[in-house]
């Protein structure tokens, strides 16, 4: 026994030795060693080994020894030694120190900067003594602060560290925050003073934890997104072109307001991550408008950028497009364009705007404008976003610009309610006795554009009282918004089917029961007129008491899809018009064993219902059970999944395509909030076009990561999906949906295009229209990536918009 005290006490000596350490208390690892319990388990992939003993193991990955600075030869993730987490928010980690030990501080080992991987959100410390009763211990991320904070851009590996707890307990557990991914190489806990235990207080004990994790996150949120700005323009300060003396006192005021952070202990009720997010945020987004002021620029400044292109939170005016609002435009089409408005003062601003000289002819709700809110992210990112109308009262509109802040204002025309023509009008944006006069053109086709023939599904689940941020409150304002925005294929869970029990059928498996299609009769009523209606079924192994595999297992399905198929023809709804998703994104042959099996007896007895399916195979040509995909009418591949699998699959899709199946698109990455509209959103249906597709699907509408509110994502405990914005009782669009409004006409005008080759006899013409078309698909789907990231993307803005002017021009000549 003494032999093993002494041997463990000389690894410990040299342990800190290689770490350059004195045997102070603080400098001794009590975690070292020690058992490690994970809640969930590790979950990516990449990570090879995941037993949790590596994160007391006293190695660091890649090292071989201790913690190593310049150790950034590799993506953490990648090597051993290291545990990750994919879209599991928050992660549990607790250590067992083995006797209640005092506890001085702590350090988390992890990397960030590349493939979508972001610093974590929090890292919440609670301590116990005997794993029941939790105390809190503070967020390592915000503590860690005193010492270091990782770069705000670019690849590294980090170490959140403290030594300023002081506190006690057997137990520490660590609540880890962050989405898509938390990797974690090493964790350290620093020995306290043996006197604390039992004489320093640990404050009231944890009542609710999932409660105190939220109110911790959002508090963490709100103190990171102050932090990282008043750094931001701490170090904009510093590099201003300004004199001493003015640089000096902005960075007092600064220092004054960021001194205030650690105040914060609690945030109201209904809050909401719009920026700025309190009176201290305000006051230090002043600072900024003050610099703004001191450096030239004018009280406000009107300027422009494309429409998609990203912003900046802290962005110094650069003029370098003309202050024009253009709308060239086919009729019956939906277009936007931008100015941003910049307050470079200390005070908040309220702006008006009035159109004169408005079109002759024009119909009322022409023109739509919204201001743009900031809204910040669990990922830290601020995104310029969200979509507020502003309403006009006797043709104002009034917008307030906070100071320092940049006010994207976001015009929409609706051509449907113009004249065709070329017409100009003036827009007059006031501020004080300063007016500024912008012109406002349009130029309206007489060519009209017929609703698009590309289907559109958000897998919105409107059934029932609905899913996910979708509520019988929300509900009618979601479905009328998905409406505006070409969406004419509703989803609904598998609620809105019948599933009868064994006892409904009898001897011979027919359905003799009468079924009660109650909800999925009142989910069709509420989306009159929809292209096409489907259910995810989510299909098992069995039905109504019969395996599959089984006679009655075939024949009990077949006969529940006769009886489906019959009263989707008493609706009115139309062969092919009903349709269900068997098994969602299946993998394994498991999963398509079930759906060859569902899909053999449904259309054994009921053909005329549409199955869709959506496989995730990496080599979907090489599964064993093929039926799987060749029984289903719509194949709907993830894009990336799609491009990943190169020649191979192309070609496989493209010969089922020629054998009469329907080709579909769908996005299920995230979060889509801090992704480019264009990249993401508007240029999938690009894509589509380019493969002979004919629907599209983004998921989804709904799901908002698990966050009660779109507009407060810190303690959302998922990826963010939806492009909107929901609440409990409202609906807002968003930059981001109005891409996949764009996306859906550009595919209307580039099959218009071919509709007009086609039909045209000139030759030459033909031939120059062909080469335009094809060039301009091949151009916006050649830039294709798999980083969809707005604030890094490096694809022009323009690209689609210059390629659309040229096809419409070719329309007009055709």
């Amino acid at each position: 026994m003494r032999k093993n005290i002494l041997l463990t006490g000389l690894i410990l000596a040299g342990f800190l030795c290689r770490m350059g350490l004195t045997a102070n208390a603080q400098d001794i690892n009590i975690a070292l060693g020690k058992t490690v319990t994970l809640g969930p388990s590790a979950n990516y992939g990449l990570t090879r080994d995941k037993n949790p003993a590596q994160l007391t193991d006293g190695i660091y990955a890649g090292t071989g020894a201790q913690w190593d600075e310049k150790n950034q030869t590799k993506d953490l993730w990648v090597q051993k030694g290291t545990l990750g987490w994919q879209n599991v928010t928050p992660v549990r980690i607790t250590i067992d120190l083995g006797q209640v030990q005092p506890i001085a501080g702590a350090s988390f080992s992890t990397a960030a900067g590349r493939a979508d991987v972001v610093w974590p959100g929090g890292i919440y410390m609670t301590v116990s003594d005997d794993n029941r009763t939790w105390y809190p211990a503070g967020d390592l991320v915000t503590l860690s602060r005193k010492n270091a904070v990782p770069p705000a851009q670019g690849y590294t590996a980090f170490r959140y560290l403290t030594r300023d707890i002081k506190t006690w307990g057997r137990y520490i557990t660590f609540y880890v925050a962050g989405m898509p991914y938390i990797f974690v190489d090493e964790i350290e806990v620093f020995a306290g003073d043996r006197q604390w235990i039992n004489s320093v207080a640990r404050g009231e004990s944890i009542r609710d934890m999932k409660e105190y994790l939220a109110r911790s996150l959002d508090i963490s949120g709100v103190k990171r997104r102050l932090n990282k700005d008043s750094e931001a323009i701490q170090g904009l300060i510093k590099t201003a072109q300004v004199s001493t003396a003015r640089r000096n006192q902005l960075a007092m005021r600064l220092n004054e307001q960021a001194a205030r952070v650690d105040e914060i202990m609690a945030l109201p009720k209904d809050f909401k991550a719009i920026v700025p997010l309190n009176t201290t945020h305000r006051e230090i987004m002043a600072v900024y408008g003050e610099l703004l002021a001191a450096q030239g620029v004018k009280p406000l400044t009107v300027w422009k950028q494309h429409r998609y292109a990203w912003l900046p939170l802290l962005v110094k005016p650069v003029q370098t497009e003309k202050n024009e609002l253009n709308f060239k435009m086919l009729k019956n089409q939906f277009r936007s364009d931008a100015l941003l408005l910049t307050n470079a003062s200390a005070q908040a601003r309220t702006v008006k705007l009035k159109l004169s000289d408005s079109p002759r002819g024009a119909q009322a709700g022409w023109l739509k404008i919204d201001a743009v809110e900031w809204t910040d992210t669990m990922q830290g990112d601020v995104v310029p976003s969200a979509l507020i109308p502003v309403k006009e009262e006797n043709g104002v509109y009034s917008i307030t610009i906070p100071a320092g802040l940049t006010r994207k204002i976001w015009f929409t025309v609706d051509s449907s309610r113009l004249p065709a023509g070329k017409t100009n009008s003036i827009l007059e944006i006031t501020d004080g006795n300063v007016i500024e006069r912008v012109l406002l053109a349009l130029d309206i086709s007489n060519i009209e554009m017929n609703k698009p023939r590309l289907s559109l599904g958000m897998w919105d689940y409107t059934n029932g009282d609905g899913l996910y941020g979708i509520n019988p409150q929300n509900r009618d304002a979601a479905i009328e918004l998905m409406r505006s925005h070409f969406v004419d294929t509703t989803w609904a869970s598998s609620a809105a089917l019948p599933r009868p029990e064994a006892t409904a059928f009898d001897a011979q498996n027919n359905l003799q029961e009468k079924v009660d299609f109650t909800n999925l009769d009142q989910w069709i009523a509420r989306w009159p007129g929809a292209r096409r209606y489907f259910v995810y079924a989510n299909a098992g192994d069995s039905f109504a008491g019969a395996k599959m595999g089984t006679p009655e297992f075939h024949a009990r399905v077949g006969s529940w899809a006769r009886a489906v198929s019959a009263h989707r023809a008493q609706l009115g709804l139309e062969p092919g018009q009903l349709g269900i998703l068997l098994v969602d994104e299946p993998r394994t042959d498991a999963q398509d064993a079930i759906a060859a099996a569902w899909a053999k007896a449904i259309k054994a007895t009921a053909p005329e219902l549409t199955l869709f399916q959506d496989p995730i195979w990496e080599r979907p040509d090489q599964t064993k059970i093929q039926e799987a995909i060749t029984q289903a009418d719509i194949l709907c591949p993830m894009l990336p999944m799609y491009y990943r699998g190169g020649e191979p699959v192309k070609n496989y899709f493209a010969n089922l395509r020629g054998r009469g199946k329907e080709l579909w698109f769908y996005q299920c990455t995230g979060p889509t909030r801090t992704y480019d509209p264009q990249a993401y959103f508007r240029y999938q249906a690009w894509h589509t076009y380019s493969i002979g597709g004919t629907g599209q699907g983004f998921w989804s509408f709904g799901d908002t990561g698990r966050a009660a509110s779109s507009w407060n994502e810190y303690s959302a405990g998922g990826v963010n999906y939806t492009p909107v914005f929901l609440e409990k009782d409202s609906v807002h669009g968003s930059v981001h949906w109005d891409a996949v409004r764009e996306g859906m006409q550009d595919f209307e005008e580039l099959s218009m295009l071919r509709d007009a080759i086609s039909a045209s006899r000139d030759a030459r013409l033909k031939a120059e229209a062909e080469k335009v078309l094809q060039e301009a698909v091949a151009t916006v789907t050649g830039v294709w990536s798999k980083d969809y990231s707005w604030q890094t993307s490096k694809v022009d803005p323009n690209l689609a918009d210059d390629h659309l002017g040229k096809v419409r021009a070719m329309l007009e000549k055709l």
